[in-house]
């Protein structure tokens, strides 16, 4: 099997040499014959010097690719912009912030090739802040596991092995990255998990917190109902679809409470009426999004590389 190894960057300067170090003494590891590999890192649109360390590996013995977005995209346009220049059928992916432990690399390899569609790290002992980190993820995790085929317990690890064919425009939408095991798992694919190691953040900073549960809870009700979108415009219109649901379950909780504990006829209240609002306002909001995505499909410009990539580089020591 050949893989892939796609890392994305945002402003990761001082990991930037270390990772890859570590990269490259874990990947001679499992390199033989029968085991190619390639490097792909792509800078989305950091503001520090991560570019530029980047450039500094110009020297790597396997054969390693950079690329820079002109502007932060997101996480998942910088994997999906990886994905697209990857030449290897199977796609190894992890952060670039020193957490994910590519000491790891070896055992997930070894039971990716053992048979399934995916493998997914799972971070049993992290090292983050419990409320702004690992409390989100524990709620976004069980809302998954409630929601979708997937029993995974760490969805949000980003330490992954997986068929490139598994990507296509019912799973690449949105962030992707966050759910993926799930899609893939809702799409009839098996994905396997393994334990793996999570070191403490040393330099940078995290993007995520308590922002996430929202963002899962929207892409899970696409998961679940329309799955075939990919960018932001979701999100967007999703917000106020998620909050006019909450109000319609509120005003419905205020119904039940009226009727069993006050013994009140909630028909002779508007009640009714603003439960049947907020739900019809939601799914207006949500098929706004809908039709807002696909006008900027239509708008997409074709030369990706003149629209998002502003560097690229080749470094080839076969």
């Amino acid at each position: 099997m050949n893989y892939t190894v796609i890392i994305p960057f945002y402003n990761e300067f001082n990991n930037v040499e270390p990772l890859n170090k570590a990269l490259l003494n874990n990947l001679k590891k499992v390199i033989n014959d029968n085991r190619k590999f390639e490097i792909i890192y792509v800078d989305d649109g950091s503001t520090d010097n991560t570019f530029e360390a980047l450039k500094k590996l110009n020297n790597n013995e396997i054969e390693t690719i950079i690329i820079k977005h002109r502007n932060n995209l997101s996480q998942s346009a910088a994997l999906n912009t990886g994905i697209g220049c990857s030449k290897y059928e199977n796609l190894i992916i992890l952060d670039g912030d020193l957490q994910n432990d590519p000491d790891d690399l070896e055992r997930m390899i070894k039971s990716y090739e053992e048979g399934t569609d995916m493998i997914i790290g799972w971070r049993k002992k992290r090292k983050d802040n419990f409320i702004s980190k690992s409390l989100p993820s524990i709620i976004a995790n069980f809302l998954v596991r409630l929601f979708s085929k997937s029993k995974v317990h760490d969805h949000g690890c980003a330490f992954k092995i997986f068929k490139k064919k598994t990507i296509d425009d019912l799973t690449n939408w949105g962030d992707f990255h966050r759910l993926l095991a799930a899609r893939l798992a809702n799409n009839g694919y098996h994905v396997k998990e393994i334990e793996v190691k999570h070191n403490p953040r040393i330099s940078g900073k995290s993007n995520y917190g308590f922002e996430r549960i929202l963002k899962v809870f929207i892409d899970l009700l696409y998961l679940n109902f329309f799955k075939n979108y990919k960018r932001q415009s979701i999100y967007f219109f999703g917000i106020f679809g998620f909050f006019s649901f909450i109000f319609a379950a509120l005003t419905f909780a205020a119904m039940l409470i009226l009727k069993f504990i006050y013994n009140t006829s909630f028909i002779l209240t508007p009640l009714p009426i603003l439960v049947i609002f907020f739900v019809m306002v939601g799914l207006i909001f949500l098929f706004i999004g809908l039709l807002a995505q696909l006008i900027i499909s239509q708008e997409k410009v074709k030369d990706v590389n003149n629209t998002i990539v502003k560097e690229k580089h080749h470094f080839n020591k076969n």
